[in-house]
């Protein structure tokens, strides 16, 4: 095997639509950008990457990571087998090798697909999130005492705006009851409902381990979207380059924000990337009620890391060329191993 120094492992695509689905469902959002940008990233910063997709958890990956003994792998495993819940396995089969690799720890990665569970953690923290309940399948839909229309509807564990679409945002009891029923027919899981904010809606990028950083903060603009269409980042509008909403929904990097708004968000981010468990890098999404009240909405620790994404764009108005960003990542898992065995040996 070729004289390679790093892996750049990353989750084979799958095109698909599940039945009964209105998204039409991009895995690995079908064409992964981040994978040769990491790569060439990586190849800047004077390293010699072996590129390495994961179709399955299996003994042939164990043995290539094994055989190649990377000085670190640079996770970009989002999913296996259209299954998200598969993220944290790959983690975790990378934390039992003891070689490093950027990006969250297992536990932090699946915990960030369980919405509720996270909010109810934040929450216990002090950090104010969106008030919501879980409706399972087979259970009546009813409304918790105190909350009060409209209301948003979502699958509990996906991620990357799946299921929710311009049906989302309901405002009477038998639009609930026919979008509950959609996501657990279309995604066989919970339906999450929340009350819906109709303020401003912040992204915001945390870089590094030890000592994060929050990147400038980026706001949605929905001034584009057309009448009726709800305040929201949609599937379409995320990733359906041929819809509408999609050249509707900008994000505007930096926000024009005051200094104490800019500050609230600063430290709500921080303190929620810590409240998961994130490292290396994350995005927190946050939004204002219609009386300006921040509420942080949901932890994605393992966030788009292409060139054109968001991310990588904070990272850029902050000065970071993309190699750069990629670079301090890298340094950072491999220093983080570093610490942790002078740590052991000095017992």
């Amino acid at each position: 095997m070729a004289s390679y120094d790093c892996i750049v492992l990353y989750n084979a695509a799958y095109i698909s639509k599940r039945a009964d689905c209105e998204e039409r469902h991009y895995p690995s959002y079908v064409t992964r950008e981040d994978v040769a940008a990491v790569e060439q990233s990586l190849r800047i910063a004077g390293f010699n990457p072996h590129v390495l997709m994961v179709e399955s958890c299996v003994k042939d990956l164990i043995e290539t990571i094994t055989d190649i003994s990377p000085k670190f792998v640079f996770n970009l495993c989002e999913e296996i087998d259209e299954n998200c819940e598969m993220e944290m396995y790959v983690a975790g089969l990378l934390e039992l090798t003891g070689i490093p690799y950027t990006g969250s720890k297992p536990f932090a990665l699946g915990l960030a697909l369980n919405k509720f569970h996270v909010k109810q953690i934040l929450r216990s923290a002090g950090i104010p999130t969106v008030r919501g309940y879980l409706q399972y399948p087979d259970q009546k839909c009813s409304i918790p005492r105190g909350m009060n229309f409209p209301l948003i509807v979502k699958p509990s564990r996906e991620d990357a705006s799946l299921g929710i679409n311009s049906q989302s945002v309901c405002r009477s009891f038998g639009h609930l009851e026919k979008q509950v029923d959609y996501i657990h027919k279309a995604y066989e899981q919970a339906a999450l409902v929340e009350e819906y904010m109709d303020g401003r809606e912040f992204n915001i990028s945390v870089l590094g381990y030890r000592n994060p950083e929050v990147l400038p903060i980026s706001e949605i603009d929905f001034s584009g979207l057309p009448e009726g269409e709800p305040r929201i980042v949609s599937y379409r509008a995320k990733w359906d380059e041929e819809s509408p909403l999609f050249s509707a929904t900008i994000p505007i990097c930096p926000a024009r924000l005051s200094r104490r708004l800019e500050n609230r968000i600063k430290d709500l981010a921080i303190r929620s990337y810590h409240c998961v468990g994130c490292r290396d890098y994350a995005r927190i999404d946050m939004r204002t009620d219609s009386r300006g009240k921040l509420r942080v909405l949901e932890v994605n620790p393992n966030p788009d890391m292409s060139p054109s994404a968001g991310f990588a764009k904070a990272a850029s108005t902050a000065g970071y060329s993309y190699s750069g960003m990629i670079q301090r990542i890298c340094e950072e898992a491999m220093e983080r191993v570093a610490n942790a065995s002078t740590a052991v040996y000095a017992f």
